[in-house]
């Protein structure tokens, strides 16, 4: 944490060294520059590491770091003794006396949002990357608690913006579609994408090409803004996620112009937005009822059928006042404000100009800075919380000048205040709970978000992390990698596979193979008896109870079942052929016999009652 630099030539490190020159006013600039570092950039102030601001030369007690406990006049003013030596310092009470880094980019940081009751911030980053810091939980070292990549492919982040109540936000990227997150980054969805082959960008459910800008609505939690590249600004329904209002610019000329930026007023019934030919038109929040085409019963072509089932929304076409030629034509407005009085808009532009606006006489600029470098399309503007002042940031020239954060006077319209950066500012914004500002910087290869605060005026926020120590780890310890330990994962520990199969071969259940019965091949196992020589035999002792006994000629043992009686064979010729006339062996057959069974063969008899051999 360093104190910010306040008027000196080049910016300082936390060791004290120099890191680049400060911004140089340009010749355009030289005219209305000179007073601009005003009182208050006295060089006898520095701020140590525990965020206490202290004097060099006088020897006084240092004030404690926190919110200002002066107490409140009658009328919520601070009493004049308390606020005399501040007005002397600055009389616009610009928190800059010390400042803290958010760093974690790649890139430049595009855009960054504070929630209302200041106690989360947002940055995002040419980097495509969405960092959530939380000062509840932060400490010393400022690190991010979750990192979101709104899309996928590395698109840029336009624009981040909080709903009212503060519970989800807005992320607008390079691409078609806008994403919505809740508190702690998780996504809740993306809008719809548009058909690209529509010719008519009204007709389509959303934007057919990159977005510019977006912005949640002030007050109505459910309602929010985008500008695209396709053209139109449209109002969006978070809740379903679908439009309600398509917003298409009135042009001089045919073709279509990109828009490039987009912003309500604080209470919401006004939408402005900036295009590429530079014109910078305002329409009403609410819209008009969609035209509808053709008649009742009218028959339309098929794909003009569908088109006209599937417009549920309404579209205004007429803006309801243009400033045509308020920027230079094929540059980009990279940021539209609106003032709390309701009748004054302030501009910034890619063409190096800050231009103010009266909506009572919108078609000329009240006033208009120019010479102010612009390389960030995504360069914006923002209010004071008391509406004295608006700031805008400042881009690093060719010659290697820093960038720098520029405060105009709303009032006089004269540069009041100009705070020096060693990179582009590319985005800022006044917290007015915290009176803290929040500005976001970078190049190509760096990016960074600063809060300047001073103790004295500033609240919590940075003031509440600058005071938490960062925990210290052990030396031993800080580089070992945790090692989990796992027994059974471990090959000592694991099951032979092939043991295993052959164990679940055996198995019959896990085979599904029928189980083989009581009696085994081999010796017996499991209760179950085996089928060997020796088992068989005593098996068949058991059975006969040790008496062996042999049945003799198995044809005997037949013949005393059969009584006497013929066969059943020979019972269907006992009328027909009484005496059974068998076939005679041919000669063949008995020389085939002769050599087989020699004489036996042919001797042998036939038994009448049952044909067979005897």
């Amino acid at each position: 944490m360093e104190r910010a630099p306040q008027g000196s030539s080049q910016g300082v490190s936390e060791a004290g060294e120099s890191v680049g020159p400060a911004l140089e006013p340009s010749p355009s600039l030289s005219a209305w520059i000179s007073d601009a570092s005003g009182p208050g950039y006295a060089s006898n102030f520095f701020v140590d590491d525990a965020g206490k601001r202290r004097e060099g030369d006088d020897g006084g007690s240092p004030p404690e770091v926190g919110p200002n406990t002066t107490p409140a006049g009658p009328a919520g003013e601070v009493p004049d003794d308390a606020t005399k030596q501040d007005a002397d310092l600055d009389p616009y009470l610009i928190p800059k006396a010390c400042e803290a880094a958010l760093e974690g980019h790649a890139k430049a940081v595009s855009s960054l949002a504070v929630d209302r009751s200041g106690s989360r911030v947002l940055t995002g980053a040419n980097d495509g990357q969405v960092h959530i810091y939380d000062f509840a939980g932060m400490k010393k070292d400022m690190r991010a608690f979750r990192k979101v990549s709104p899309t996928d492919g590395g698109h840029h982040v336009s624009a981040l913006s909080w709903s009212p109540s503060g519970d989800c936000f807005l992320a607008v990227t390079t691409s078609a579609q806008a994403s919505v997150f809740d508190r702690d980054g998780r996504s809740l969805g993306q809008t719809v994408r548009g058909d690209m082959y529509l010719m008519d960008v009204r007709k389509t459910k959303g934007h057919t090409a990159g977005l510019t800008c977006g912005q949640w609505h002030p007050t109505d939690r459910d309602a929010c803004v985008t500008s695209s590249e396709d053209g139109t600004l449209r109002v969006w329904d978070v809740e379903s996620l679908v439009q309600k209002t398509v917003i298409k610019p009135s042009l001089g000329k045919p073709g279509r112009v990109s828009a490039t930026s987009c912003a309500f007023n604080d209470t919401g019934s006004l939408v402005a937005g900036g295009m590429m030919d530079g014109t910078i038109q305002l329409w009403s929040a609410a819209g008009k009822a969609a035209a509808k085409t053709g008649k009742p019963g009218a028959k339309l072509p098929a794909w003009k059928l569908k088109v006209q089932e599937k417009q549920r929304w309404s579209y205004n076409s007429r803006p309801g006042q243009t400033a045509r030629g308020a920027h230079g034509e094929g540059s980009e407005i990279t940021g539209l404000c609106f003032s709390g009085d309701g009748h004054t808009l302030f501009s910034r532009g890619a063409d190096e100009t800050f231009k103010v606006w009266d909506l009572r006489k919108f078609g000329k600029p009240v006033k208009s800075f120019e010479g102010l470098p612009c390389n960030y399309a995504s360069t914006g503007c923002a209010m004071s919380p008391d509406q004295q002042l608006v700031l805008t940031g400042v881009s690093s020239d060719q010659a290697g000048n820093g960038g720098a954060l520029l405060f105009f006077d709303t009032s006089s319209l004269d540069l009041v205040r100009t705070i020096p950066f060693s990179r582009s500012v590319t985005a800022a914004e006044w917290h007015p709970k915290l009176n803290q500002l929040f500005v976001g910087m970078g190049d190509k290869s760096f990016g960074e978000a600063k809060i300047l605060y001073d103790p004295e005026l500033s609240e919590r926020g940075a003031l509440v992390c600058a005071s938490r120590a960062v925990p210290r780890r052990d030396a031993l310890g800080l580089n070992a990698k945790p090692v989990i330990y796992a027994p059974n994962a471990l090959p000592m520990f694991q099951e032979n596979w092939s043991k295993k199969r052959e164990r679940d071969l055996k198995d019959p259940k896990r085979t599904k193979r029928p189980d083989p019965g009581s009696h085994l091949a081999g010796r017996g196992r499991d209760g179950k008896v085996g089928a060997s020589q020796k088992s068989i035999l005593t098996q068949h002792l058991l059975e006969t109870k040790g008496q062996l006994r042999g049945l003799g000629d198995p044809r005997e043992a037949l013949e005393k079942y059969a009584d006497g009686k013929s066969g059943i064979i020979l019972n269907a010729y006992q009328k027909t052929q009484p005496k059974p006339i068998f076939q005679e062996d041919s000669e063949e057959e008995e020389e085939e016999g002769g050599q087989e069974g020699g004489p036996e063969r042919s001797a042998r008899k036939v038994d009448p009652a049952t044909g067979m051999y005897v």
